[in-house]
Parts: C-alpha cells; sequence; structure tokens
C-alpha cells in the first residue's frame, strides 16, 4: 500500500538524539518515546519505564517494563537506559536543566530491570524529569546507528526533505499502522497549496490564514487543537510613566483580551499570570 504522506514545516534534522532539540522532534514523529509521559489527562504515566521509587534527595530508582524491544528486535535493558540518559546529560544541556550532571547505573546489587540514577540537584518530581523531550531512550547499533523504542522506525531518512517510516514490528498494534511519509516543507503557505493540490494526506500546522480557503476543498477536513503555549505582554517599568501603578492598571483595564485572540485568529485570553488549564 502507498504510504500516508504527513506534510510538516519541521522535521527532525537527524536521528542523533543528543543534538539540539532532535529528541523532541524524533518523539514527536513517533519514533522515540522516554522513560515517562504525559497522557491526555495530563498525568504522568510510565512508557518504557514501569515505576520510578526515591532514594534519597539525589537519588532514585527507575523500573523498566518487562520485554520491552527496541525497534530492531534488541532487548530494552537498565544498561542500556543508563549509558542513554548519563550520554544525554553530558552531551544536551536540556538534559541537565532539572538534575544538573547525573549519573544512572544498573549493577548486580539491583534487580535486572532497574536504573539507579544519581542527580547533582536534587528532585521530588525524578517522573516529571524523565518526561521532559531531552530524555529519549535509545542505545547505538554496531554500525553508528540511533535505535529506538517508539511505534515506527526509520526506513529512510533523506535530510531537509523528507523520511520514511514504518511500522514499529515489535510494538502493539504494529499490523494496525500504516506506513508514513514525513515529508518536510518550507513554510505553512507552501504546504498549504500542496494539500490543495493534493500532494500530502495530512497538513500539520497550517497558517489560520489559508483556512478558510481549505475548508471550501472537497473531501478536505480540518481540525483544530489548543496547544500549550503563552504569550504575554508585560509592563516595560524601565519606562518612567510605567512607575505609576495606576498607568498601568489603566492599560490593564483599556486592553481588550477578546479582541487580542480575535485578532490573533486563536487562543483564549486571560488576566492572570498563569493562564487558564495550565
Amino acid at each position: 500500500d502507498d504510504p500516508l504522506v504527513f506534510g510538516q514545516t519541521f522535521m527532525a534534522g537527524s536521528l542523533n538524539a543528543t543534538e539540539g532539540s532532535e529528541a523532541w522532534a524524533l518523539t514527536s514523529h513517533g519514533i522515540a518515546e522516554k522513560l515517562f509521559t504525559v497522557n491526555e489527562a495530563g498525568d504522568i504515566v510510565g512508557q518504557v519505564a514501569d515505576s520510578v521509587s526515591r532514594v534519597d534527595d539525589n537519588t532514585w530508582d527507575v523500573t523498566l517494563k518487562d520485554g520491552y524491544m527496541f525497534s530492531d528486535g534488541t532487548p530494552v535493558t537498565a544498561e542500556r537506559v543508563a549509558a542513554a540518559l548519563e550520554e544525554l546529560n553530558a552531551a544536551n544541556p536540556a538534559a541537565q536543566s532539572s538534575l544538573g550532571a547525573l549519573t544512572a547505573t544498573a549493577s548486580d546489587d539491583l534487580d535486572p530491570l532497574t536504573v539507579r540514577i544519581e542527580s547533582a540537584q536534587p528532585t521530588h518530581i525524578m517522573d516529571s524529569v524523565l518526561a521532559e523531550w531531552a530524555f529519549p531512550v535509545y542505545y547505538v547499533n554496531d554500525d553508528g546507528e540511533f535505535v529506538f523504542t517508539g511505534p515506527y522506525a526509520v526506513a529512510h531518512f533523506e535530510e531537509g526533505d523528507h523520511m520514511d517510516l514504518i511500522p514499529n514490528e515489535f510494538y502493539i498494534e504494529e499490523a494496525d499502522r500504516p506506513n508514513i511519509e514525513i515529508k518536510k516543507f518550507a513554510d505553512g503557505d507552501a504546504l498549504a497549496e500542496a494539500l490543495q493540490a493534493g500532494m500530502v494526506d495530512v497538513a500539520f500546522h497550517l497558517p489560520i490564514d489559508t483556512l478558510p480557503a481549505i475548508r471550501e476543498e472537497d473531501g478536505v477536513h480540518t481540525k483544530s487543537f489548543e496547544v500549550g503555549y503563552s504569550y504575554m505582554m508585560i509592563h516595560n517599568l524601565c519606562r518612567p510613566q510605567m512607575e505609576d501603578v495606576r498607568v498601568r492598571e489603566a492599560i490593564d483595564l483599556a486592553l481588550s483580551r477578546n479582541e487580542l485572540s480575535q485578532a490573533l485568529q486563536g487562543g483564549r485570553g486571560t488576566r492572570s499570570f498563569f493562564p487558564d488549564n495550565t
């Protein structure tokens, strides 16, 4: 069968999970997973890991799910996960932001599925930390290729253009997944044109101003959903007139949150530093 073609304005720049934000992109593509993740209800749940337990302020034990496999059939072991965590922490500053430096170990003194993490900075929410995008689970095979655990495996990768994905045969419900091609487009307008021309089956992250014309296309269905981005305006207190709290209050009262959201064609206004639903 022909693959489903997903058009996007972003695509992983490489398969090296230690570089920049590649781990985030690879996870969003369905290639990589983390030890923990956030479910639809907003709860932290195990993904590759089964559970985590605190040893002391700076030490935690992570228990992996039994029988988990990488997409090439290699077992997910405590040793491989520990090696990935240490490499990520050493190579990517994003993997240091919550814990500082860390060591991850698997030893005969621990359960075979247990990874012990010792961090320079204490945390009381290790499962939340390990759900951050900077901590994907992977190993590097003898050919120097990064291999992951997600529902899809990479069959072909052409940097800056497209990647061909096939179902991970060692993942649950593998037979229900189609082959996928992720095609990168220069911008949202080019992606919208490709959708209207029938070049893609799914177009992700379309500009809002293209939606009216797209909704008129036969056989095209659009779906909008909220994401967790917040845009804030803050008074510039370096300007003398802003030092008067009455001026700031007057500006606050004069601004219409509803009109702002309508001008942006999306989102919801709030008067709070922390928006609704956060």
